[in-house]
């Protein structure tokens, strides 16, 4: 058993003693460790056990393409919060003026609405004679044409259609209230963060 234990702690000792140590500044400035090169573009001093530099500098890991795609993913996203950040600051300075916003483009949406309900009816005025003629042709056994047929199923479509945009417009309303609440919350972090004495 003692034989056993001292063979695994040789076996530990030799893995730690081969093990690469990595030292590197980061874009902040500060001084990282790790057993991995850094995979953000700073070159590294590869180390020994004792901290003795043992290379310098080291090439960094080259990035996958999934990686690579990463990170231009997450400085794309980075510059457009960054550019929506300025443009709250320049645009508003009172949240107030964020309502206004808000209201203005719901107020716009809200038209669109009334006026798909206006069509909704002028359209349901129609189905309704259709289908009247419908019934008045089976009262006296004669055969509905095809053409009354394609009429109705052309209309109830049209129907279908109109619903589907309201519905559209009562989510995009609900959206921009969300939108906008977000605005307001993140301008108010953005004012205290620039109203902090430095």
């Amino acid at each position: 058993m003692t034989r056993l234990l001292s063979v695994l702690i040789l076996i530990s000792v030799a893995s730690i003693a081969h093990a690469k140590l990595y030292r590197w500044v980061d874009e902040k400035g500060q001084v990282q460790y790790s057993d991995k090169p850094p995979v953000t573009g700073q070159t590294a001093a590869e180390m020994d056990s004792s901290g003795r530099v043992r290379k310098t500098p080291s090439e960094t890991r080259t990035l996958s393409k999934e990686e690579q795609a990463q990170l231009a993913e997450e400085k794309r996203r980075q510059i457009e919060q960054e550019r929506r950040d300025r443009a709250l600051l320049q645009t508003y300075s009172k949240p107030e003026e964020l309502d206004a916003r808000r209201d203005l483009q719901i107020e716009s949406v809200q038209a669109g609405i009334t006026s798909n309900q206006l069509r909704k009816q002028t359209v349901a005025e129609r189905l309704k004679k259709l289908q009247g003629q419908v019934e008045t042709l089976e009262k006296r056994k004669r055969p509905v044409p095809d053409d009354l047929k394609a009429e109705i199923e052309l209309t109830r479509k049209e129907m279908a259609d109109i619903d589907r945009n309201i519905a559209k417009q009562q989510q995009d309303i609900e959206d921009i209230r969300k939108r906008s609440e977000a605005d307001k919350q993140r301008w108010r972090e953005l004012k205290q963060q620039q109203d902090k004495p430095r």
